[in-house]
């Protein structure tokens, strides 16, 4: 596992983690980021899927970014007035992470699932994620650190 300082959209891998709402619908916080950079074809084919729940994952491609899909993990279902725990986020990165092995990909970046908008704390995330991450030596996995928190977040879970 890598860490990178700064957005997701800006690596070149195969696949560009996106923390979701269990409808896809991709209006705020790093999934806007990534419709915004990617362009409006992730949110069509978002919206053709429909569904996914919390601890799964489900792929669109990427657009315009340097990645070949776009993997979405929720970590908030409106619909239900529900967040992500822990155990959604760890369980949503090891589906990402046999996503990109059934999509045949070597590597992904992820951003900290659930530590944004839905109000997860960062520390706790970075923790569960690497946990998934180790466990999936065959996927390249770089974790993402935008802010300050996150920052702090993933200190000392990776070497640079």
């Amino acid at each position: 596992m890598k860490v990178h300082y700064g957005p997701v959209t800006e690596l070149e891998v195969d696949a560009i983690v996106n923390a979701a709402n269990t409808q896809l619908r991709h209006g705020g916080g790093v999934a806007a980021a990534i419709v915004r950079a990617g362009g409006r074809v992730i949110q069509e084919e978002s919206d053709r899927i429909g569904w996914c729940d919390l601890g799964k994952a489900v792929a669109t491609t990427a657009g315009m970014l340097k990645a070949r899909y776009v993997i979405h993990v929720p970590t908030i279902d409106y619909a239900h007035g529900r967040r992500a725990s822990i155990d959604d986020i760890y369980q949503g990165t090891r589906a990402a992470l046999e996503l990109c092995r059934d999509l045949g990909l070597r590597s992904a970046a992820f951003p900290l699932l659930g530590a944004g908008i839905v109000g997860v704390p960062a520390r706790e995330v970075a923790q569960a994620m690497a946990r998934a991450m180790t466990e999936s030596p065959d996927i390249e996995s770089t974790l993402c650190a935008y802010s300050a928190a996150d920052v702090r977040a993933v200190e000392g879970l990776a070497a640079q």
